[in-house]
């Protein structure tokens, strides 16, 4: 099995996280100086760490345009060199670097919504209420909107610093990712536990 380019393109969301990552790039040369070091800190505290609070411009940037050309980027050139391995010893490790991809992009998500609703002051379990039948879509329309449009909380709250008076830069930690990966672990067992149990009454198992 392979992905070709315009899969890897759909998945990356088409070209709209390069346009948010260029407009928001340019408005960040102008605003501030960029180093290399604290871009770096700042990508991976955004999609990796559940603790604190962004504001929208790093959620567009960090969190979509920068991760999903970063994350475009690193599959072409493991897929370039995963097809040369393929073509000398015929070997495929596709499905380990899929599992990789996934594995980020559901780090990812957690740590984008959570950080998101904090700066709204809600807490993340907030994403419970998407879990409810037919509700849950209201709820997941509202964070949706709360997330790319809505300022957060003018001020502290309980979750920290406004980040949009105060620029943080916070390290990310074994500590903060293991969290955000034991989350995810959670989530993916409850949902593989739905999925068999569901099977099982509707006898397909």
């Amino acid at each position: 099995m392979s992905i070709g380019f315009w899969q890897i393109l759909i998945l990356s969301g088409g070209p709209i996280p390069l346009i948010v990552a260029l407009v928001i790039f340019f408005k960040k040369r102008k605003r501030e100086k960029m180093i290399l070091k604290r871009e770096i800190k700042k990508f991976l505290w955004v999609n990796f760490s559940l603790e604190g609070r962004i504001h929208r411009e790093d959620y567009w940037y960090y969190g979509y345009g920068l991760y999903w050309i970063t994350n475009t980027v690193i599959l072409l050139i493991f897929f370039l060199i995963f097809f040369i391995v393929h073509k000398l010893f015929n070997f495929w490790f596709t499905p380990l670097f899929l599992f990789l991809f996934y594995l980020s992009y559901g780090m990812k998500f957690f740590a984008n919504k959570i950080k998101r609703l904090h700066d709204n002051n809600k807490s993340g379990s907030f994403l419970l209420w998407t879990l409810i039948p037919i509700l849950g879509q209201l709820f997941g329309l509202y964070i949706f909107i709360t997330n790319w449009f809505m300022r957060g909380t003018t001020g502290s709250n309980d979750f920290g610093d406004d980040p949009v008076k105060k620029d943080i830069t916070p390290v990310i930690t074994i500590k903060d990712a293991g969290k955000t990966f034991g989350l995810l672990l959670i989530v993916s067992a409850l949902i593989a536990g739905y999925v068999f149990f569901a099977n099982l009454i509707t006898g397909r198992i």
